[in-house]
This record gives structure tokens, C-alpha cells and sequence, in this order.
């Protein structure tokens, strides 16, 4: 005749414990799944980095972001990157472009211009470079790995490549004077993928952790029965 004991021993609390790490384990990577899938697939997978809460201004001829490596942003994960520049004036031509760094600092020595290395509610942190007006209208240029110009909201898309790039607003026409807000939105690649594997990877754990819940008293039970 086959003896159990009664009650919580210390085999049962294991074996819930362990029952209940595995179950939030599993609802961890769903909500990770979901929500890198739910990313991946809105807004054909572009990210918003949350840069359209400051508006900026010039009275010079352009505006410029420092220069980075874009492709080594999170970890070289950015695949493609997209801006657009709202004119606080529907009605101004404007003109978008990224380029090397090497290239933005060519078309635009000698030109008037500001750098922007920060902003908050109070204003950009901005270096002021002296000079005249640009020789060329920015379109006319050569020297832009991507760009977009034209009245109101322009939007540029760059698929990232290796290097240090800066990216440029101008009035499309060469004048002075812009104002408007900057949106910067990143593609991270695979981010759908890696989300529907974790999705699947966690529905799998979650019914694992059910499974071992529910089978080890049914045999518990059947093994006091015997």
C-alpha cells in the first residue's frame, strides 16, 4: 500500500512557485511580443523618437543638427529614418536633405547658418556660423545622400548606411528665415519579427506553465488513489 503525505510539503510549494515564475515569464514576453509586433506593423514600422515637442527657429539661411552615426544608433539596429519638417507657415518652400558630414559642411561653408545641439521649452541650444546667402538653392546641390523640398510639411527617407551624416532645413528657394517643428521617426529592423517570436515563444511557455500546474496534482491526485 502506496503512502502520501498531506498538505503543502515542500515539493508542492516548488512546484507552484516554480508554476508561477514560468506563467509570468510567459506573460512577460507576450506583452514584449505584442507590443514590438503592434510597433513593427503601424506606420509601416516606423518608431516616433518624440522630437516634434520643440519648435525651432533661424533668421539665417539653415538649420543643421550635429553630425552622428546613424548607423550605430541602438546598437545599429536603425534601419531607416524618416523627417519631416513642419514650417510654422503653411505657405514657406521648404527643403529637407540629409548628407555626409563632410559633404553638408562643403555646401554650406560660407553660408550663414545655425547648429542645433539641444532644445527644450526654454529654446535651442544652437552655435550661430557667420556667412552670406547659399551659391545654390539647396535642391540644386548634389552633395545629399536624401532630400525632399517644397511648400509646407516636407518629409525626407534615408535608408541608413555607415558614416557620419547631418541633416539640414532650409527654405527650398535659399532665403532667410524658417520656423517649425521637427518630427524624427526611425525603423528598427526585423522589430516584427522579433515581436510575433517572442508572441509565439510566450503563448508557448504560458501553456507549458498551465500544463505543469495542472498536471502534477492530477497525477498527485491519481498516485493517492492508487
Amino acid at each position: 500500500m502506496r503512502t502520501t503525505s498531506a498538505g503543502w510539503t515542500t515539493g508542492r510549494i516548488v512546484a507552484v512557485v516554480f508554476g508561477g515564475f514560468l506563467s509570468l515569464v510567459a506573460l512577460t514576453l507576450i506583452g514584449l511580443g505584442g507590443t514590438a509586433l503592434a510597433m513593427g506593423l503601424n506606420d509601416d514600422g516606423y518608431i516616433d523618437l518624440g522630437t516634434d515637442e520643440y519648435s525651432h527657429s533661424t533668421d539665417t539661411y539653415a538649420m543643421t543638427t550635429d553630425s552622428w552615426h546613424a548607423d550605430k544608433q541602438m546598437g545599429g539596429l536603425y534601419k531607416d529614418l524618416r523627417i519631416t519638417f513642419t514650417p510654422d507657415k503653411d505657405s514657406d518652400p521648404v527643403f529637407v536633405g540629409i548628407a555626409d558630414k563632410a559633404k553638408a559642411q562643403q555646401y554650406l561653408d560660407g553660408v550663414q547658418h545655425v547648429t542645433i545641439h539641444d532644445s527644450d521649452s526654454k529654446g535651442d541650444d544652437q552655435s550661430e556660423h557667420p556667412g552670406g546667402t547659399p551659391k545654390t538653392p539647396p535642391g540644386e546641390s548634389d552633395v545629399w545622400a536624401a532630400k525632399a523640398s517644397g511648400e509646407g510639411a516636407q518629409t525626407v527617407n534615408w535608408s541608413v548606411e555607415p558614416g557620419e551624416v547631418t541633416a539640414v532645413a532650409m527654405k527650398a528657394d535659399g532665403s532667410s528665415g524658417l520656423a517649425g517643428h521637427v518630427t524624427v521617426a526611425a525603423k528598427i529592423a526585423g522589430l516584427a519579427w522579433a515581436g510575433a517570436a517572442l508572441l509565439v515563444v510566450g503563448l508557448v511557455v504560458l501553456v507549458a506553465s498551465i500544463m505543469y500546474l495542472l498536471v502534477r496534482p492530477v497525477r498527485r491526485a491519481r498516485g493517492r488513489a492508487a
